[in-house]
């Protein structure tokens, strides 16, 4: 499906350019349990940092970060999200939010060693007050079936929805950009379904 990059906001007044600048900073980490969470926990050990190097690590829900970055309770935020992003468009509009980039070595060891992450970028003027493109990684959102589930359903589904991919990018801005011939192999996090693979076939995506 599409991408969902790691998507870090924060305040214009906290100097923050990088990932590498929110050491000794106020951020949100997310609920426990939660994807953010489980994220940061993956980007905390690939920088080599400990708890004890943010200032604050909030654990709010991401539906709360918006308003608590412009009420000045944290200096940052960040989620794995497709874009454009709601939350994202109300925390630029609203308190003057920049989006910072994710990148650097650790990052590149990342995807290199994972799969499952991909380089991402957020385009430039995307939203408001963010003109440059910013680098980040992140996964792909995907669709997950069970090998139980016979092959002629999971045929139909896949055919369905690649079949008629210019019908199905209009369904959300996220899917716009939506490649056939990625969504086949990007990112996947489980082995492909035997009835996907035929519906692949059929329409020519794959030998």
């Amino acid at each position: 499906m599409h991408p969902e990059p790691v998507t870090v906001l924060a305040r214009r007044d906290a100097s923050i350019n990088n990932i590498r600048d929110i050491k000794g900073k106020r951020l949100n980490i997310g609920n426990p349990g939660s994807g953010t969470r489980a994220t940061w926990e993956v980007l905390e050990g690939a920088l080599g940092w400990s708890r004890n190097d943010l200032k604050l690590a909030a654990a709010m829900k991401s539906a709360e970060t918006g308003q608590a970055l412009c009420d000045n309770k944290i200096d940052a935020y960040f989620w794995l999200v497709g874009h454009p992003s709601a939350l994202t468009q109300e925390s630029v509009s609203s308190c003057d939010a920049v989006l910072v980039n994710v990148t650097g070595e650790a990052i590149d060891q990342l995807v290199q060693e994972n799969p499952f992450y991909r380089h991402a970028t957020i385009p430039g003027g995307m939203y408001p007050g963010n003109p440059d493109d910013i680098k980040t990684f992140g996964v792909g959102a995907t669709f997950i079936t069970s090998a139980k589930v016979p092959e002629d359903v999971v045929y139909e589904v896949a055919k369905a929805v690649l079949g008629n991919l210019d019908a199905f990018r209009k369904l959300h801005p996220a899917f716009n950009n939506l490649k056939a011939e990625e969504m086949i192999k990007d990112s996947l996090s489980a082995p492909l379904h035997d009835g996907a693979i035929k519906a692949y076939k059929e329409l020519g995506l794959m030998q």
